[in-house]
């Protein structure tokens, strides 16, 4: 059966209605301030947590995920009322050894099981195996290391990094700063491969890093680097900032490009919801090309990771212009939930669309793509599950050919065991 409208509704009226029946839910008390540490790309030491000892040298996890997935008019330009539903199934398990004189081995890997229809055919049940992270680290230094194998590389905003990927890293952490340097290639649909160097540094409540990395993605060969600095004001206001050049094979036929990220969360009063306000604007020129590694994804403060333009659109940053407002609640330390309104609009008008979820044709006319309204949250019964939902609809502007709206809905329920 298809994702309907009245589906929709009841699947937006069930995750609405997580916030008002959970009475229960401690309240989100105050936590003493941690010592701010500088950012890392990858920290061997700190990945996914194991909770079971086998002796005084090995650990795991394992856990269980289902995962539905409903889009409607992703397909545009074709005149089709597509529908599309995905359910999903996940097995995964980690590992780790502490193998002596500061030697690492981790992995974490992941067995996906899922069953796929659209408007006109189901697919056949698709079972795949995913090496997620697969690594030793050697100590060489009290506060260095040297890891091989496949890491999940991750800047401090995931808007340069967040991505699975093989090759060799080199680290350097100190209280206050950190240095890191790799060399790798990417996985999955990213076959580029990059060098890179990273510093970061804490002073106060500030944090603030540059990354450089060159790729090489045969025959095209660029350049890019970021600056980012996080700035907490008070323990209300806080400030993000990332800038960022590509220089070289940059998008859309020209030698550079440019791109901006700026966003601002304000906690309001001492309300027993802890409502809190997020502003976000961003931009990129027509030859801004993001790194190929990015997931544009962000935490906002919550349970949740929430995708910074739009949770159903979802686009690049080359040629586009993208201003947010999100309105969350944080009533625990077990629940966040935000609703978010964007707006878009081309930097220069355009017959080619962004690269996004919802592709489709711009008409070249004017430069306003369109908005999406979202609403994103997560909730934690309990400390080894944990429920994730987001329902998004984008509503196309006059830049676009198509004028049909999309709605995406997705929802994830996770055990740990």
């Amino acid at each position: 059966m298809m994702m309907s409208d009245k589906r929709t509704g009841r699947v937006v009226a069930l995750l609405a209605s997580v916030m008002l029946v959970t009475p229960d839910l401690g309240r989100a008390g105050t936590k003493t301030a941690k010592p701010m540490q500088p950012s890392t790309v990858f920290n061997a030491e700190k990945r996914k947590k194991t909770k079971h000892d086998i002796g005084q040298h090995l650990s795991y996890s394992m856990y269980s995920s289902f995962r539905y997935q409903g889009e409607h008019n992703r397909r545009r330009d074709e005149g089709i009322d597509d529908r599309t539903e995905e359910y999903a199934l996940y097995l995964g398990f980690v590992g780790r050894a502490d193998l002596g004189r500061g030697v690492i081995a981790f992995g974490h890997a992941e067995l996906d099981t899922r069953s796929k229809s659209t408007q006109d055919r189901r697919y056949d049940l698709a079972t795949q195996w995913r090496t997620k992270e697969a690594f030793v680290s050697f100590k060489v230094g009290a506060q260095a290391r040297i890891t091989v194998g496949r890491m999940r590389f991750s800047d401090p905003h995931k808007w340069v990094a967040d991505l699975a990927v093989d090759g060799v890293h080199y680290g350097h952490k100190g209280k206050q700063q950190v240095t890191e340097f790799a060399v790798f290639r990417g996985t999955g649909d990213v076959t580029a491969s990059y060098l890179m160097a990273h510093h970061g540094r804490v002073m106060e409540q500030n944090r603030y890093g540059v990354l450089a990395l060159l790729e090489n993605d045969s025959p095209d060969t660029r350049a890019h680097l970021a600056g980012y600095a996080n700035v907490f004001v008070s323990k209300k206001v806080s400030y993000e900032l990332n800038l960022s050049a590509v220089i070289g094979d940059a998008a859309n036929g020209k030698n550079a490009g440019f791109g901006i990220d700026v966003r601002s969360i304000r906690k309001f009063g001492t309300n027993d919801l802890n409502p809190q306000m997020m502003f976000g604007f961003a931009a990129g020129t027509e030859g801004y090309r993001q790194s190929g590694l990015h997931s544009n994804k962000t935490y906002n403060r919550g349970q949740t990771q929430v995708h910074r333009y739009g949770y159903a659109f979802q686009p690049e940053l080359t040629n586009l212009v993208v201003g947010s407002l999100a309105v969350g609640v944080r009533p625990s330390r077990k629940l966040s939930v935000d609703l978010g309104v964007h707006a878009y609009a081309q930097f220069s008008k355009s017959t080619t669309g962004p690269s996004a979820r919802f592709h489709g044709a711009t008409n070249g006319n004017s430069a306003f793509l369109g908005t999406e309204v979202s609403l994103v949250g997560a909730w934690r019964p309990g400390k080894k599950t944990k429920v994730e939902f987001g329902v998004g609809h984008f509503n196309p502007g006059p830049a676009y050919i198509d004028q049909t709206p999309a709605t995406r809905v997705y929802l994830r329920m996770t055990a740990t065991f």
